[in-house]
């Protein structure tokens, strides 16, 4: 992961200017919170303290395995006991938290002060006079490092045979209650972190306007900021779920149904999520493994996999990393509680059509595994100004094909440029 800095946020990093302050883990896994001006923007470095990381790694080699149903499909009641043998293996003998965690601050980390919340992103300004801010919005199960392969790409084009015109300045927050960004006392939703976001893009961070990107939880965060967000100029979207409004045609209702089946079959993480956050939650904060055993599963259910295989998309590393920052941080709980601000939240206003100029990515296995409504239903629903139809990925496409996704988002970004937005 190659990670370029501009050079005033080398020099700010390296000089420590007074509104910076470098952030290291506290006792108990999580950010401790650097004092400082609201809105000010502080340098941020992950740095879990070792006793931390070895109470985890203990309780992954005390792991007392559950039995298994006799099946010839070892995932059909869940997470493949043979797989998570597997993993753990790799996880006690060969992952490195300390060099995986220097890996992961070749990120460019930031910490701010946005209303009652302290905000962990990163945040590399893109190459050449104008580039074009965006802000991506990650999901469940993941992280900021859903994106982090893409940043560099998408930041500095022309150092990945790419046009420095196609560069962009690229943020990605950590939702709140994820990684390193504060966690909230109920839960919250949407609309609360699009209120956010935009405050961190335009009061925080000066952009006069920029793009707001997302898929899953992504999609409900980047899809309200096109509603709220004046300074927002557009939205691009790798989901599309029939939300506030009927399904008319015969491939809208196939569509729905497909949905429909699949909350029924794989939707049982969802509505105890929903429901009841707080008792699985008392499961996760205690066994480092369930963590895993819970996030994996789905991560191999939602990407494109070659027959099924989690290991022909994605290393064992990049699966752990995303792991370990919810548990080094005890995150598992308040991420899961996105699902249940539907009980907290406000409900939003009725939004109707969303006339914000808006793109769509359709990647295959997120079609035919998450599900996803058709064309018709977006353009009855949205100002629909880009519609692609990529050869490959799945339900996290900046992780599982990093260089498809990049080439979307920059011809995206030209078509508006080629209809003045």
């Amino acid at each position: 992961m190659a990670i370029r800095l501009s050079r005033r946020e080398m020099l700010a990093q390296a000089a420590g200017v007074a509104a910076t302050a470098v952030v290291s883990g506290g006792s108990n896994g999580e950010a401790s919170q650097a004092s400082g001006p609201v809105g000010g923007v502080r340098a941020f470095r992950i740095d879990i303290p070792r006793a931390r990381i070895d109470r985890i790694m203990a309780r992954v080699r005390d792991v007392e395995w559950p039995d298994a149903p006799d099946d010839p499909d070892s995932w059909a009641y869940g997470a493949s006991l043979p797989v998570m043998q597997d993993l753990v293996r790799h996880w006690t003998s060969a992952y490195d938290w300390r060099a995986r965690q220097a890996r992961m601050n070749q990120l460019p980390q930031f910490m701010a002060r946005v209303e009652d919340y302290d905000i962990h992103f990163v945040h590399v300004r893109g190459s050449g006079p104008n580039p074009r801010p965006i802000i991506f919005s990650h999901g469940w199960p993941n992280t900021f490092l859903e994106f982090a392969k893409v940043v560099d790409p998408l930041a500095h084009p022309e150092a990945h045979g790419g046009r420095v015109e196609d560069a962009f300045s690229v943020v990605v927050p950590s939702l709140p209650g994820y990684a390193f960004s504060s966690k909230p006392r109920r839960p919250i939703g949407a609309p609360t972190t699009a209120r956010l976001w935009d405050t961190l893009m335009t009061g925080v961070l000066g952009y006069r306007d920029y793009i707001a990107q997302g898929g899953d939880l992504g999609f409900t965060i980047s899809r309200e900021i096109g509603y709220q967000a004046a300074n927002c100029r557009a939205v691009h979207l790798n989901h599309l779920l029939g939300i506030g409004a009927p399904s008319i045609t015969d491939e809208e209702k196939k569509a729905e149904t497909t949905r429909a089946n699949w909350t029924r079959d794989e939707g049982a993480y969802m509505a105890i999520q929903r429901t009841k956050p707080l008792t699985i939650s008392y499961a996760m904060s205690t066994s480092p493994v369930g963590v895993a055993a819970w996030i994996l599963e789905k991560v191999r259910a939602w990407s494109g996999l070659q027959n099924g295989d989690p290991w022909s998309v994605y290393t064992k590393d990049e699966v752990l990393d995303n792991i370990m920052l919810f548990i080094v941080t005890n995150t598992y709980g308040t991420g899961a509680w996105y699902y249940a601000a539907s009980r907290t939240e406000p409900p939003s206003p009725p939004r109707g059509r969303l006339e914000k100029p808006t793109g769509f990515a359709a990647y295959p296995a997120h079609v035919s595994s998450v599900g996803m409504w058709p064309r018709s239903y977006a353009e009855r629903n949205y100002n629909v100004v880009w519609w692609s139809t990529p050869p490959a990925g799945g339900h996290f496409p900046a992780d599982e094909v990093p260089a498809l996704f990049v080439d979307d988002i920059r011809a995206f970004n030209r078509h508006l440029r080629s209809l003045n937005i």
